[in-house]
């Protein structure tokens, strides 16, 4: 984790401390090199550390559709979309936000075909660059070292400040934040945002068998539904509130499951599994 927060803070605060904007192929190469560093961080470790029985595991579970069932998709599409719904509705009702132009769905209307084009952007803006990484290789370390909760908040916490160069470059969420609070927005409540999401990629995880193409799923439609073209353009009082609903709809899920029995069973039969596999190598 160390390489890969080394990695992606030098590439990402280069163009910031040279003065290389986005119309610079220096300041953009820069740019496109610091994002894909969780993924060809722990690709490299996988080829070098893992035995060819893990491997093959390793990317099974990288690519296995199956595994992923129909259920699961099915809510995290339903659950991202009623947050959008949520935001929406409280950034313009209470909070004098500007409604989003939808500008994604206006086209789809007319151009379906386009649906393609906009999941591929939401795929490599973060899943393709990150998931092989977080839930991929550091989330099962994380797991057999401290635990289903704690390791979840810690790989959110790492997650968080791996985005660290964002907050200073125009254009992104994290920057927003930063200039709009700080403190309230740009560090508590981004780092919040974080955790509760990687809980309930964790959790969704764990549900289906420890998929990590449902974790770049998850992620991939949380991008989708709340903050891609397909709700495009949005005022800075949309993006702050989808920060602190999201805080709160993915705490009461992450509160929901702690509470439930049936799921400290799923997180017990895991952790047997992740120590067996150790044991093995």
């Amino acid at each position: 984790m160390i390489l890969t927060l080394a990695w992606t803070w030098t590439a990402g605060f280069i163009p910031l401390i040279f003065g290389l904007g986005d119309e610079h192929f220096g300041g953009m190469i820069f740019k496109l090199m610091a994002g894909p560093a969780p993924s060809v961080v722990a690709i490299v470790l996988v080829f070098t550390t893992y035995t060819k029985i893990q491997k093959r595991d390793y990317f099974k579970r990288c690519f296995n559709v199956k595994q992923m069932g129909i259920k699961m998709p099915l809510l995290v599409m339903l659950f991202y979309a009623v947050v959008t719904a949520i935001t929406v509705f409280i950034s313009t009702s209470f909070l004098g936000g500007e409604m989003p132009e939808f500008s994604g769905m206006r086209v789809l209307a007319v151009q379906p075909y386009m649906i393609l084009l906009y999941l591929f952007f939401a795929v490599i803006s973060g899943p393709l660059n990150e998931e092989f990484g977080w839930r991929g290789f550091a989330l099962d370390k994380l797991f057999s070292r401290y635990g289903f909760w704690v390791g979840s908040f810690i790989l959110g916490v790492i997650w968080a400040a791996w985005h660290l160069p964002w907050y200073f470059n125009p254009g992104n969420g994290q920057y927003i934040a930063w200039q709009s609070a700080p403190i309230i927005h740009g560090i508590i409540g981004f780092t919040l945002y974080q955790i509760t999401f990687t809980c309930v990629i964790s959790i969704i995880y764990i549900k289906t068998k420890r998929s990590i193409l449902m974790g770049a799923f998850i992620h991939m439609i949380g991008n989708f539904f709340t903050g891609s073209l397909l709700i495009y353009p949005f005022d800075d009082t949309y993006f702050l509130t989808l920060i602190w609903v999201r805080i709160v709809l993915e705490g009461a899920v992450c509160l929901y499951f702690i509470l439930t029995p049936k799921f400290k069973n799923e997180i017990n039969d895991t952790m047997t599994l992740l120590k067996d596999s150790q044991n093995n190598r």
